[in-house]
């Protein structure tokens, strides 16, 4: 089973308690996880926006090589954080030209993954026949990733600016950190319109009023990679990570999932 990074709030204050604050991220990696001697392990992070392929990926990667999996999920700002601090985090997942500006970390072989496509989605009660209806009266607030921290906050400024709209709708965007909080927005009906990627919008389709996908025309290509940590190439599990990703199985989980 994936071992996510997301620890209960009993562990983060026995580590705080015990440990120097630069030591909480590496301990906390170590305390949540501990495999039988011998036991190979890998070690993920991947954007928010990425968990449900991921998580499934990591899922099949364990169930073919037998290779444990830990994961780390969150803005690119704290995955880049988590992987400068710990040496146990082997991959990122993310866009390849933020992963190529990150200065915390360096990468030294990318792992393609697919494209990322960016859409504008809507709550239950609620319809947009087209992009261009965010623009009408009755469209309230308009959700959106953070653009320095997120590709598709990034994308949906992009497209705000190309299609012109950004002038018609500036008063009305509502910033957060990350996709996924867009799409709660979303779920809860507390938004009108959001911009999410693909992958996130097929999550939650069952939740959500519909979506739209945007022109990729009107914004920069979002090439989403594995970035293989520059010195950890020989960490368990990277090679063998790196084969699955170009089987079928784990092509057919990516396509699943929008990319």
């Amino acid at each position: 089973m994936t071992v996510p990074l997301n620890f209960n709030g009993f562990i983060r204050r026995r580590f705080r308690a015990v440990c120097p604050v630069f030591l909480i991220p590496v301990m906390l990696v170590l305390a949540g996880f501990q495999p039988a001697y011998g036991a190979e392990m890998l070690t993920i992070a991947a954007g928010a926006g990425y968990r449900r392929p991921i998580t499934e990926l990591a899922a099949a990667f364990e169930r073919t090589s037998g290779i444990r999996v830990a994961s780390f999920f969150g803005n690119m700002g704290q995955v880049f954080a988590q992987a400068g601090q710990s040496d146990q985090v082997a991959v990122v997942f993310g866009d390849q030209a933020f992963l190529q500006r990150a200065d915390t970390v360096r990468f030294g072989r990318m792992l393609d993954a697919g494209r990322g496509r960016l859409v504008l989605a809507w709550p239950k009660g609620r319809r947009l026949n087209r992009v261009e209806d965010i623009d009408a009266a009755d469209v309230g607030r308009i959700a959106m990733p953070d653009a320095r921290h997120a590709i598709y906050g990034k994308a949906a400024a992009e497209f705000l600016e190309h299609s012109g709209l950004i002038g018609k709708v500036a008063d009305r965007l509502l910033t957060v950190a990350t996709v996924p909080q867009v799409s709660a927005y979303l779920v809860s009906g507390e938004v009108d319109a959001g911009f999410i990627n693909l992958t996130d919008a097929l999550g939650v389709k069952e939740r959500i009023g519909g979506f739209i996908e945007i022109d990729p025309s009107l914004y920069g290509e979002i090439r989403i990679v594995g970035g293989v940590v520059e010195g950890r190439e020989a960490l368990p599990g990277v090679s063998a990570f790196g084969v699955f990703l170009d089987t079928a199985e784990a092509r057919a989980i990516l396509g699943r999932h929008g990319l």
